[in-house]
């Protein structure tokens, strides 16, 4: 098991990894290289797919090119895919959004899950009810589908911009 942090932009992440399981602040995804050429992988995060770059770093700074989009990241208490000797501070989440994710606005409690992955869901069907500044506020799918993942369960605190439901 590795536990690092990964600093994206401003925003370090907990990172958990455990064979084909990766827990990022607290979600549990599966996750799988689909394909290595030099600096560009495919990657499998929950049956999606992500074309990935890592180019040399230049001045000392690191980006990872994901779906085109640039972002600045740093792997703390890693060493070339080790754990350093020393444990992070804090571990790490995945850059980029998640295509059909729903997510929290701001930093919230979620009060209640009313899905289960597998489920089939309807437009505008309740799937969560999060609480934000003593607020409830409900989470509705977008668009008739079947919920890939459910990341969280009654309780949890969650960030804002985390994958919660995933909906296909």
């Amino acid at each position: 098991m590795k536990e690092f942090k990964l600093q994206v932009g401003d925003r370090p992440y907990d990172i958990t990894v455990k064979e084909k399981r990766m827990t990022v602040e607290g979600f549990n995804v599966e996750w799988e290289v689909v394909r290595v050429e030099g600096n560009q992988f495919t990657v499998a995060i929950d049956g999606l797919l992500y074309e990935v770059q890592l180019p040399e770093p230049e001045n000392g700074r690191q980006v990872a090119i994901v779906g085109g989009v640039e972002y600045p990241v740093e792997a703390i208490g890693l060493v070339r895919g080790r754990l350093a000797a020393k444990k992070a501070e804090r571990p790490a989440a995945a850059a980029g959004p998640v295509e059909g994710a729903l997510t929290a606005m701001m930093p919230s409690k979620v009060i209640a899950v009313h899905v289960n992955a597998g489920d089939e869901v309807k437009a505008g069907q309740v799937v969560l009810i999060l609480e934000a500044m003593k607020m409830e506020s409900e989470l509705k799918s977008p668009k008739d589908g079947t919920v890939r993942a459910v990341n969280c369960q009654q309780g949890d605190s969650v960030d804002p911009g985390v994958p919660l439901v995933i909906i296909e």
